[in-house]
């Protein structure tokens, strides 16, 4: 029951489009002998992810960190799904790990997946570098009419998708007011011009100019907007859009063109502040969440340890819990050291991993007489060893001369064998056929497989088939005198050692077992007592909520520290300083005539939420990566 390795399976033919959600992945602990250990916490479990390729199994410390899905309707035992994760945004190459926690100090790591992340479907498109505002007139220098020069349109994120897109852009000028008829013109009097869009971008080399004489209003606001024209594109791509300011005088042209600039510095400046501001917002209603997650563990796991009759002190409680779990460790140790019974056989040595072991060793039985009399009854058997080929079997008999008993399970025909679900022979389609005495139960029913449970049902329900434990001989012959008026009885055993065969044959030191001690040790042995798996789940119970504790107290400092960091003088003369260049924007925008920007009315709007006494909780589904990048 050792872990050692964890196995991931997901879609290895999947692609990985940026913005996109990875596919599922399934993760399985393995232990030694490669068997999935089922009783796992999923939350011990967690996904790794990080930019670049790691080597070795060290994780690097600038990770991105995912905890499992809940559980849905098709889980699979043993598994530990990752649903809807999100691909990172920008291309390139990334890795994944998952991460078993075994204790407080021991990780065990998967191997490392390596993804590529591709471009996506085009979005929209955007420039290199935001270019600055342009205030343009129509007199005869051709500067003041040049709108942009040397501009390079891609889709968002610089991801440079579509490189199989060939098609054209197509500049027009429209006015925000939709009743202005009088929209200014390109150079030549044309009111579009066509640029060609090829592998991705579009290049506008030569500067676009407006015309002479251009029409247009005076101090008035228009937009220059590129709109793609992609026919072998499925979803419209969004055009850029640049604000720009017409005149009709050279001169207010050039004293306009000053305040364009030093409101193309404002706006740079307050988009810093606000994404600064955004960041820490953000990152508060990320500590929040976290706090949530800490604190409704913490109280399931207070619920869980009430179930196993724990009761919690309100103060020392990490020193509580540490005494607590020290205390059912040496009970548990002592439970171990009690003394219990074993077979004293000697194994076969597992060399080879088709070799599964001597029969003895397969199988625990609990209760002793019941022990006694299975053993003693599958006495010539207790000594064979089961492999899983022939070819096995074949090997152990050469080396032994032949001495050694073998059983290969591929020889077994395994459709006569008993279903191991089947009722007793008294119970037929769900009723009682008649009031059985003695406890009669299945003698397969009692045995324990500490290893290969599918292999060893094949096994026993060979060599027991449907062999019956009943308390006496008196109860077996009353079992069996009503059994056979209905059905076929088979072999009774009673818990006194006698045996009644399935031909009916009982009495005489054939169908009588010895006393324990005559087996001489070749007797199945004793599972560890159940307290000592009660002990187990307590003390893993207990590190829980310890590590829970711990969780939580760490998440309050943490947010306890940056609420109080924003309310420092460094952050409300920055908070000062925003809603004075937020101001002076304005004035700006209004000497210009221009509309208020987006920017201008969302930073206002976030002010109010940045002065609000709580922040708003998002959706859990933040994009952490994108808020701990900023941060940084």
């Amino acid at each position: 029951m050792k872990p050692v390795r964890l196995n991931v399976k997901y879609d290895k033919n999947a692609s990985f489009p940026a913005g996109g959600t990875f596919p599922d992945f399934m993760v399985s602990v393995l232990s030694e002998d490669d068997n999935i250990i089922k009783n796992i916490n999923p939350a011990r479990i967690s996904m790794n992810m990080w930019e670049g390729q790691g080597s070795g199994t060290r994780i690097p410390i600038d990770v991105t960190t995912f905890s499992c899905s809940k559980v849905k309707d098709d889980k699979e035992e043993g598994f530990s799904y990752f649903r809807d994760k999100v691909i990172p945004e920008r291309v390139g190459t990334y890795s994944i790990q998952f991460t078993f926690a075994m204790d407080k100090t021991n990780v065990l790591s998967s191997d490392q997946i390596v993804v590529e992340v591709v471009p996506n479907d085009p979005v929209r498109l955007l420039p290199d570098s935001l270019p600055a505002t342009p205030a343009v007139s129509n007199v005869r220098t051709v500067t003041s009419r040049t709108l942009v020069k040397d501009l390079h349109l891609h889709d968002e994120y610089n991801n440079r998708t579509g490189f199989d897109l060939v098609g054209r852009i197509i500049a027009k000028i429209k006015s925000p007011s939709e009743d202005d008829t009088e929209i200014p013109q390109f150079q030549g009097k044309v009111s579009a011009v066509e640029f060609p869009f090829d592998r991705g971008s579009a290049e506008i080399v030569s500067n676009l100019v407006l015309a002479e004489n251009s029409p247009g209003r005076d101090s008035t606001e228009y937009i220059l907007v590129f709109e793609p024209d992609l026919p072998a594109l499925r979803k419209p791509l969004e055009p850029y859009r640049l604000s720009f300011m017409f005149y009709n005088d050279y001169k207010k042209q050039q004293q306009m063109a000053t305040l364009t600039r030093e409101r193309d510095q404002l706006s740079q400046s307050i988009g810093v502040y606000r994404n600064w501001f955004d960041t820490t917002n953000q990152l508060v209603a990320e500590m929040r969440c976290q706090v949530k997650e800490a604190e409704t563990r913490e109280t399931h796991l207070k619920n869980e340890l009430r179930k196993q009759q724990i009761e919690l002190p309100q103060t020392n409680t990490l020193q509580y819990v540490d005494s607590l779990i020290k205390q059912k460790m040496l009970d548990q140790e002592g439970v171990m050291k009690q003394p219990r019974r074993t077979c004293t056989l000697p194994n076969y040595p597992k060399g080879n991993q088709d070799v599964l072991g001597k029969i003895a060793h397969l199988a625990q039985i609990e209760d002793n007489e019941a022990a006694k009399v299975i053993s003693w009854h599958l006495a010539s058997d207790m000594d064979c060893v089961v492999t899983l080929t022939t070819e096995a079997a074949r090997s152990i008999f050469d080396e032994t001369q032949g001495r050694q008993q073998v059983l290969p399970l591929d020889s077994i025909y395994k459709k006569t064998l008993p279903d191991w679900n089947r009722p007793l022979p008294h119970l037929r389609n769900g009723k009682i056929c008649f009031k059985p005495v003695g406890n009669p139960i299945f003698a397969r029913d009692l045995l324990t497989f500490p290893d290969n449970v599918e292999h060893c049902q094949t096994v026993f329900g060979m060599l027991l088939g449907d062999t019956i434990i009943i308390d006496n001989l008196d109860a077996a012959n009353h079992y069996r005198k009503e059994v056979v008026k209905i059905t076929h009885c088979p072999t009774l055993l009673t818990r006194e050692g006698d045996r009644i065969r399935s031909n009916g044959k009982f009495g005489g030191l054939q169908n009588k077992a010895p006393p324990m001690d005559k087996l001489r040790g070749m007797v199945f042995g004793a599972p560890m007592p159940k307290l000592y798996s009660t002990f187990s789940g307590q003390i893993d119970l207990l590190q829980q909520y310890r590590a829970a504790v711990v969780k939580l107290d760490s998440v309050n400092k943490d947010l306890d520290l940056h609420l109080r960091s924003l309310n420092t003088p460094e952050m409300q003369k920055k908070k000062q300083e925003l809603a004075e260049q937020e101001k002076n924007l304005m004035l700006i925008e209004q000497k210009l005539g221009m509309t208020p920007s987006d920017k201008v009315t969302e930073s206002l709007l976030q002010s109010i939420m940045l002065d609000a006494s709580d922040t708003p909780i998002p959706p859990k589904r933040m994009r952490r990566e994108t808020v701990k990048k900023l941060y940084r």
